[in-house]
This record gives structure tokens, C-alpha cells and sequence, in this order.
């Protein structure tokens, strides 16, 4: 069992702070990253119905 330290500048600088630091901003980065991609998807449902869109509207103008 390990204990904790109570050197701050262990605390701040050791492997275990270091490691769950990593582990938080690996979190952090894979949630940003599905919301970009949540984001991205919505962008490009958008983009398809206004594609469509004009091409109905073309379509009309024409007959």
C-alpha cells in the first residue's frame, strides 16, 4: 500500500499525477473529438437537404 506524499512538489510532478493527467486529457480529447464528429454529421445532413432542395427547385422551375 502505497501512501500519499506529502512533498508537494512530489505530488505535483510524480508518475501517478502524471499519469492520471494523461488519462483526464485523453478523455477529454476522445469527447471533443465525438462532438466534432456529431457536429460534422449534422453539417453534412444539412448540406444533403439543401442539395436537394435546389434540385427540386430547379426541377420546378423547368417543367
Amino acid at each position: 500500500m502505497r501512501l500519499a506524499t506529502l512533498d508537494l512538489e512530489t505530488a505535483i510532478h510524480g508518475d501517478e499525477y502524471r499519469a492520471a493527467r494523461l488519462a483526464l486529457l485523453k478523455r477529454q480529447m476522445i469527447r471533443r473529438i465525438k462532438r466534432a464528429d456529431a457536429s460534422a454529421q449534422k453539417v453534412e445532413q444539412a448540406l444533403a437537404r439543401l442539395a436537394e432542395a435546389n434540385t427540386l427547385g430547379d426541377l420546378r422551375t423547368y417543367q
